[in-house]
């Protein structure tokens, strides 16, 4: 064999060689023979981890409130008087309901709810006590309807009281809320008197604005 021969087989073999160490890199890593540059690896990479976070379990909790609650012995008398404008024919006693809603608009309490047993089906005419009522039940609060209800009463002055809880009979913090009350009489007009006050540690006296049939209202907090 010559000279000439003997190093064209050397660059042959040399070449062979190199061509097998690349197929064996890319047979090793199939991923980059399919990408078209780096840049597609890249991506892939963030992409998966981007979804797994997505589907990672969320730390976050809810916050708590927190502050300092009303006086164990702490009261709230809400006062009203019911009057039904003059007409002819007969006044049916009013459905009435008087609540307490915290600072965002939910119900904390309902303080009495009055109307006939036979009648139940009409409670809804009470629009606002029976909106934020449901909605506490559909969060998983107990439906107490039947259990706080009472009956109608002819037309007068009346006094219920709130004693500083909420429906799990916890006390509520001190801070903002709405006083609630409202009527609604069957052929006759409805009624709401929705008023802001703030509870602390300290009596205060509050009057409320009249709404229609509903000619006065007021608060007192005793502490």
């Amino acid at each position: 064999m010559s000279d000439s021969e003997s190093r064209y087989e050397l660059v042959s073999r040399r070449a062979m060689l190199k061509g097998s160490l690349l197929f064996g890199t890319l047979a090793l890593a199939p991923g980059l023979a399919c990408s078209s540059s780096g840049n597609d690896v890249l991506a892939t990479s963030s992409s998966t981890t981007t979804a797994a976070k997505a589907n990672a379990p969320s730390t976050t909790t809810a916050a708590t409130v927190t502050g300092p609650t009303l006086p164990t012995e702490g009261q709230l008398t809400v006062n009203f008087s019911f009057a039904p404008v003059a007409g002819g024919g007969r006044v049916n006693n009013p459905f009435v309901a008087v609540w307490i809603e915290d600072a965002t608009g939910a119900l904390l309490r309902t303080v009495s709810l009055w109307f006939k047993a036979s009648e139940s089906k009409y409670v809804n005419e009470l629009r606002r006590w029976y909106s934020v009522d449901r909605a506490r039940v559909a969060k998983g609060g107990a439906d107490t309807m039947r259990t706080i209800s009472g009956a109608t009463r002819v037309a007068g002055t009346y006094s219920v009281t709130w004693d500083g809880k909420n429906n799990d009979g916890v006390l509520a913090t001190q801070g903002n809320y709405f006083v609630c009350i409202e009527a609604a009489r069957e052929h006759g007009p409805y009624e709401l008197i929705r008023e802001s006050i703030t509870i602390g540690s300290t009596a205060f006296q509050k009057q409320l604005p009249p709404s229609g049939e509903l000619t006065a209202a007021s608060v007192a907090f005793v502490a």
